[in-house]
């Protein structure tokens, strides 16, 4: 997807899609996917030392899914063009945490950019969620502002907040907060989960159209093979009193 008006405090060259495995949720261990990053395996024993012995207690078999590779893409991605270095200032209405209250989901928020492969950042920790800084944010009058994340992740050696999207039910009441102080409240439209062999993500990571929030991360089945979630889940929220 080609953005149709280039801002030139942000200058995107191309196209922006959710993170092309799975957003947020990871793409086999998150809501994202395996983010950037190859963090230490979670579970590795531990020495105790006590008043007479050291002992070194054998961690238990894992009994769910294993991690995605931090390598792999977990949230739908779109192709696009690296930036100049000078575009990574954000400006003060930027997203910096995000709040669905009735489901606990409390999340700080990164602005991120495209990686050197093309394809969008996501923040490697599933307790942080990424902020497309190309598209559009939360005071601009058309557009989608897309925030994505990790269900789980190696770098977190667990799930994140956006475990919980799939809960998430229309009319639920969800807060950003800008980097100026101030906040803005979305009501939630829509939940979706979709097979990423069919997700639209030019649909989602567009400036045009209706001002809108768009939550992502990912969804459905583990697939050991591929070590990715099958589906992305997809929040789509718009603003209350606008």
């Amino acid at each position: 997807m080609t953005p149709t008006d280039a801002r030139p405090r942000r200058r995107p060259h191309g196209a922006v899609g959710l993170v092309a495995a799975a957003l947020l949720l990871v793409g086999g261990a998150g809501v994202l996917g395996a983010l950037s990053g190859d963090p230490d395996a979670p579970g590795a024993p531990r020495t105790t030392v006590g008043a007479a012995a050291t002992a070194t207690p054998t961690a238990p078999a894992p009994t769910g899914p294993a991690p995605a590779d931090p390598a792999a893409p977990d949230v739908p991605r779109v192709a696009a063009t690296p930036p100049p270095v000078d575009a990574a200032s954000s400006p003060a209405g930027a997203p910096v945490r995000v709040v669905v209250p009735a489901h606990d989901v409390d999340m700080p928020v990164d602005p991120v950019g495209v990686a050197a492969d093309g394809q969008m950042e996501i923040p490697p920790l599933a307790e942080r969620g990424g902020w497309y800084r190309f598209g559009a944010d939360p005071a601009d009058a058309a557009g989608t502002t897309v925030i994505a994340g990790h269900v789980d992740s190696v770098a977190s050696a667990g799930t994140g907040p956006f475990v919980r999207l799939p809960e998430v039910r229309a009319g639920d009441a969800v807060e950003l907060t800008l980097a100026d102080g101030t906040t803005r409240a979305y009501a939630v439209q829509s939940v979706t989960r979709v097979p990423k062999s069919e997700a639209r993500w030019p649909d989602v990571f567009t400036r045009e159209g209706e001002a809108r929030l768009a939550l992502i991360t990912c969804g459905g089945a583990f697939d050991t093979a591929t070590r990715h979630y099958t589906d992305n889940v997809l929040v789509i929220a718009t603003p209350v009193g606008a």
